[in-house]
């Protein structure tokens, strides 16, 4: 899957866009603030072998190696995680 162009002037790319389904957009929002896969698995009531399950999809749908790089990726795609959690 083809990563879409990056956003220029304020323009907001919406998870979707990117093969995440909603729950993943969740997770990446609580991963952009920093929380541990504990603490996101805590927040949202999962357990923390999902989450894990969940950053290596998002991972590979954002084309990063590393949680630091998706953090890049959310910034220079312009992607809209909104309000979530």
């Amino acid at each position: 899957m083809a990563l879409p162009p990056v956003g220029s002037g304020g323009t907001r790319i919406g998870p979707a866009q990117f093969g995440l389904t909603e729950r993943q957009a969740e997770v990446l929002a609580l991963l952009t603030r920093g929380l541990s896969n504990r603490e996101i698995a805590a927040r949202l009531e999962l357990s923390e072998g999902t989450v894990k399950i969940h950053v290596t999809a998002i991972l590979k749908a954002l084309g990063v190696a590393s949680r630091t790089q998706a953090l890049v990726a959310v910034t220079r795609y312009g992607i809209d995680l909104g309000t979530r959690s």
